[in-house]
């Protein structure tokens, strides 16, 4: 798969991904709707059937075969799952196709297997709301009619409608595709019409629908919610350089990369670094006052040079309850809100603060190996859940 700047260090198939999300955003209204009906549960029993039977067809046909070494899962979130399985005792394996790992998994349970792809939930339970919570409009609708706080915006296909909310709302605004993950094709510090409109075509590569919304200043955090309680809090930061006075920033850069800690990578600089900087107003001789501190790129966490912190002891409890409540709307025992706030040791009464996306599948080995922080098993409140 071919770099993309706006990919950062998680490329996808351009158009195959624009297909796959556009398609669900298309049959989010009829899934709702088919979840209210008597035909929901029948048509959700169809296609666990369909499912079933192209699996054991996979396997009949020696496509799939199952593998019992934790050592090669590949994906480091099912990894720390199946590390406190074997704590348990409970037997897990790991689906192979074609002889490379994916992410489907079954365990043994009370003397049967129990199947599932990426997390797993406790049988019998409406799963419905996997099917549209990782969508952010819908999500973001759902959370205000509930008076819960979201950033204001909304979902766009036509840029001349998108452009005449833009004028109506607090600058700087953030543009993303309407479904994706990872800050893919996400542009943030927009402050002007031609960098609107720029923004609009780096997300349509990724969906036909886009994300507008105003730009919530703060650190990035994933809430990890199992059962309706909030298990996890992991802070996140882009990159970061604080000026001296002296330095320029690309020297700044240099200092930074020198003296990282382990696991961080470097910060490197392309022409998305370039773009950010002048949406700010700075390039890379731009000396920064002392104590003056500026983010290098819209992209989170280690792999950018940036940080992440588990942070859950310390995160005020009345955000919790915000969480708590933002967990019952949507209704799935099993989900991660990305939030941003200023200060999350701090009441959120009187920050501007929003909750900015939902995901069905969180990485919750995130919290087992965060930069900063004590490490958080939020392995084992997925087990006491299921088990």
């Amino acid at each position: 798969m071919s770099k993309c700047l706006y990919c950062g260090n998680n490329p996808v198939p351009h158009f195959l991904t624009w297909l796959n999300v556009s398609s669900v955003v298309i049959l989010t209204p009829f899934h709702r709707w088919l979840t209210t009906t008597r035909l929901g549960g029948f048509f959700n029993w169809l296609a666990d059937g369909v499912l079933c039977g192209l699996f054991l067809l996979c396997k009949l046909v020696g496509l799939i075969s199952w593998y019992n070494n934790r050592e090669a899962c590949t994906i480091a979130r099912a990894a720390v799952l199946w590390e406190e399985a074997e704590a348990r005792g409970v037997t897990m394996q790991g689906a192979m196709f074609l002889k490379r790992p994916i992410d489907f998994y079954r365990v043994k349970l009370k003397g049967k297997w129990i199947f599932f792809n990426g997390l797993p939930r406790p049988e019998g339970i409406d799963t419905s709301a996997q099917l549209w919570m990782d969508d952010k409009a819908v999500v973001k609708d759902m959370l205000a009619a509930a008076d819960l706080p979201v950033a204001r915006g909304g979902s766009f296909a036509d840029f001349g409608v998108m452009a005449q909310v833009f004028r109506s709302l607090e600058k700087p605004v953030i543009v993303k595709p309407r479904l994706g993950s990872r800050g893919r094709h996400t542009t943030t510090y927009i402050y002007k019409e031609a960098q609107l409109a720029e923004a609009f075509k780096i997300a349509k590569q990724l969906c036909h629908w886009v994300v507008m919304e105003e730009h919530l200043v703060g650190s990035v955090y994933r809430g990890t919610m199992i059962e309706g309680k909030l298990r996890g809090v992991l802070g996140g930061d882009p990159p970061r350089i604080i000026g001296d006075g002296v330095h320029s920033i690309v020297e700044l850069v240099d200092l930074k990369n020198a003296s990282k800690p382990d696991g961080v990578e470097d910060i490197k600089i392309s022409s998305v670094t370039l773009d950010f900087l002048s949406r700010n107003n700075y390039n890379l001789q731009t000396v920064l006052p002392v104590g003056k501190t500026i983010d290098l790129t819209e992209k989170i966490g280690v792999s950018y040079g940036g940080s992440s912190y588990e942070i859950t002891e310390d995160t005020h409890p009345d955000i919790g309850i915000i969480l708590e409540k933002a967990a019952r709307v949507i209704g799935d025992p099993l989900l991660g809100f990305d939030f941003i706030i200023p200060d999350v040791t701090r009441a959120p009464q009187g920050q501007k603060w929003g909750i900015i996306e939902c995901n069905g599948i969180p990485f919750i080995n995130l919290h087992h190996f965060p930069l900063l922080g004590k490490p958080n098993n939020v392995a084992k409140y997925v087990w006491d859940m299921v088990v």
